[in-house]
């Protein structure tokens, strides 16, 4: 399940900037959600885990998006 929100979080990033699919897996995957969903992903409880914190991948994103949005202001 984790493998699955990280494909989905890089294909929407991917999406919005115009990186390519890699670009945007390694960009995904230095962000605190993506490491993460990494640890999940590697973890022995990872399908328990990976539900778990799904939910709060939006607002974590949402969040990152709204800090970078505001640095590129200045």
């Amino acid at each position: 399940m984790a493998e699955e929100v990280l494909a989905r979080q890089t294909r929407a990033r991917a999406e919005r900037t115009g990186e390519s699919f890699q670009e945007a897996l390694k960009a995904v995957r230095n962000t605190e959600a993506g490491r993460q969903l990494e640890e999940l992903r590697e973890g022995s409880h990872r399908d328990q885990r990976a539900q778990e914190w799904q939910e709060e991948m939006s607002r974590e994103r949402t969040e990152e998006r709204h800090r970078e949005s505001n640095a590129e202001r200045f």
